[in-house]
């Protein structure tokens, strides 16, 4: 399951399964109103803050909107994952 991390509005930040298992740097995927992981934003959290793939749900102000929020939330964001990794991997 991919978990929900993080609400702003009608976006929603999730960490994708895969990604918490085959990768090594952290990650979140930013959509709107739902998870869906062929059509959401990845954003890379670490070394730093980087848009990986801008995807089709959000119009460019979302992705800023959701991109400022990410900044704010770097180091819970960051945390969670970490967490979230250990706990998939087992």
């Amino acid at each position: 399951m991919s978990p929900k991390v993080l609400e702003v509005d009608d976006l929603v930040i999730w960490f994708h399964s895969y990604d918490a298992l085959h990768e090594t740097r952290a990650s979140v995927h930013v959509g709107k109103g739902s998870q869906d992981d062929h059509n959401d934003a990845k954003i890379w959290l670490e070394p730093t803050i980087e848009v990986e793939r801008a995807g089709r749900t959000l119009r460019n102000h979302e992705l800023k909107k959701a991109l400022k929020q990410i900044k704010q939330e770097r180091d819970y964001l960051l945390e969670e994952w970490h967490d979230y990794r250990r706990k998939a991997k087992g």
